[in-house]
């Protein structure tokens, strides 16, 4: 009954998420001069059609970002913030059934050969991770996204992610309050590990506006909010944090416990080499003038830490040059990630209650947001959104002339049957772990026996659509409610 309720379940998400499966929204943006490496933000408009045909264009400012995304001009990701007429003002815009907002992502994923890496791992931790207070949000910890194909200057650049950002806004932070002698006060904070903006980070020290600081050796932090007020008092409590706070009693006090085992669930489960220790996730605090001392929890809360993940890019194997492909992937096996336990999962994961909720976060998990089935049905849901559209054989017939290109596969199937199989192995790997022996979830293969498996044996695929056996490619399947596994 629970797997039957589960198939439901995943059909039911399948048809909400896009309402048109056979096209990608088309993205076309425009602003004088050329696609600069270090381009900042220079003005244009953006014109936005979506599966329907319903479109919009509205004014709006771009510049690249990342520094590995610069690497990969002929693919850049980029920032777009959306203005008003004379391009002096912000001006918010719900783009795609997305949050109103004014500034957003044009994320390139130029080093993911199957592009939805980041975002098949955002819809996972979405649906199973959620802040510890409420939002006007839903508690909603993590980015949104939906999948364009994009122009530049009347140039193809084939199939983008435009997402949402995490800020003060999503995470309910308080803003900078302005004082009757003009000064401000500080209230909420948030950090974003690793930053390029301070190029020796073999000791402490600012950059020149205090935006970035590195607090040891090669720790380094961006101040995204409030950028404009960087200083010793915005900066104290990560100092804090990092430099007093080895100790498990510390992070007890100073975290949501249950908030920090989400995410080292959502590190060890899918592999996400590039965000464990100092890099791509962000620390936020509601407001750092509470007293964390303070009996009365609701106030005591609002000084603790969240975190927040970002850039997963790495995630299922990933490598961050693109390097993983083709059944081979990183494998940093579980045990390892959990023994190799940066701050502030160095002090508690000593800590018996800290042990409790991480198994018992794995165990609901398991049965929900990271089972194989709802996993390999995001992946199989993306992969024939770009194959059924036309988008995938789009753009690598388009940079298969290029001289440079980015990372991509040619046959996006074969590629994504091998990413399930792995993440049906790490599934294992992560009970094995926990000393989970039920075998919940775990697919068999689908056997090529002509005495019970006919040309007229129905199987479904994890869209719930009916076909005939055999399966006309790797993948997942069901069959009498098993699910199996067709190599």
């Amino acid at each position: 009954m629970k797997r039957l309720l589960t198939i439901l379940w995943l059909g039911l998400w399948t048809a909400g998420l896009c309402a048109a499966e056979n096209q990608l929204p088309v993205l076309k943006i425009s602003f004088q001069g050329r696609l600069e490496t270090d381009m900042e933000y220079v003005n244009g408009t953006m014109h936005l059609t979506d599966a329907n045909g319903s479109d919009i264009q509205l004014p709006a400012k771009f510049k690249t970002r990342g520094a590995t995304a610069r690497q990969y001009m002929m693919k850049p990701s980029l920032n777009m913030k959306l203005r008003t007429e004379d391009y002096t003002m912000e001006a918010d815009s719900a783009l795609l059934g997305m949050r109103s907002c004014s500034s957003w992502i044009l994320d390139a994923m130029a080093i993911d050969r199957i592009c939805m890496r980041n975002r098949v791992a955002f819809d996972i931790w979405n649906e199973f991770s959620r802040l510890p207070y409420p939002t006007e949000f839903d508690g909603r910890n993590g980015i949104e996204g939906r999948f364009v194909e994009l122009y530049i200057n009347e140039q193809y650049y084939g199939i983008y992610c435009l997402t949402d950002r995490i800020n003060r806004k999503l995470l309910n932070l308080k803003k900078v309050k302005e004082q009757e002698d003009g000064s401000v006060l500080i209230r909420g904070v948030l950090y974003k590990s690793g930053t390029q903006d301070i190029p020796n980070q073999n000791e402490f020290c600012y950059n020149e506006d205090s935006t970035a600081c590195v607090i040891e050796w090669h720790n380094a932090w961006e101040l995204s909010y409030p950028e404009e007020w960087g200083g010793r008092m915005a900066w104290q409590p990560l100092q804090d944090a990092i430099l007093r706070g080895y100790n498990k009693n510390y992070v007890k006090q100073h975290f949501f416990l249950e908030n920090l085992a989400e995410y080292q669930l959502l590190t060890m489960a899918l592999c996400i080499s590039d965000n464990w220790g100092n890099k791509n996730h962000f620390l936020s605090i509601r407001n750092i003038n509470k007293d964390i001392n303070d009996p009365d929890p609701t106030a005591s809360d609002r000084r603790r830490f969240v975190i927040t993940p970002w850039d997963m890019d790495t995630s299922f194997g990933g490598h961050y040059e693109g390097d993983g492909y083709d059944g081979n992937y990183v494998d940093w096996p579980v045990n390892t990630i959990f023994n190799n336990t940066p701050y502030p999962y160095g002090p508690i994961c000593a800590d018996t209650d800290y042990l409790s909720i991480l198994k018992e976060r794995w165990m609901e998990a398991r049965r929900g947001a990271f089972s194989v089935a709802s996993v390999c049905q995001r992946l199989e849901h993306y992969r024939d959104l770009f194959v059924n559209s036309g988008a995938w054989q789009r753009m690598t017939d388009h940079f298969e002339k290029q001289k440079s290109q980015p990372k991509y596969v040619l046959d996006l199937a074969r590629e994504i049957a091998y990413i399930e199989k792995w993440y049906q192995e790490r599934y294992q790997q992560m009970d094995t772990y926990f000393g989970i022996t039920d075998g919940i979830d775990a697919p068999t293969p689908l056997q090529h026996d002509r005495q019970h498996m006919t040309s007229s044996t129905a199987i479904y695929d994890l869209q719930g659509r009916r076909i005939s056996y055999p399966a006309s490619h790797s993948g997942f399947y069901l069959h009498h409610g098993q699910l199996l596994f067709h190599p």
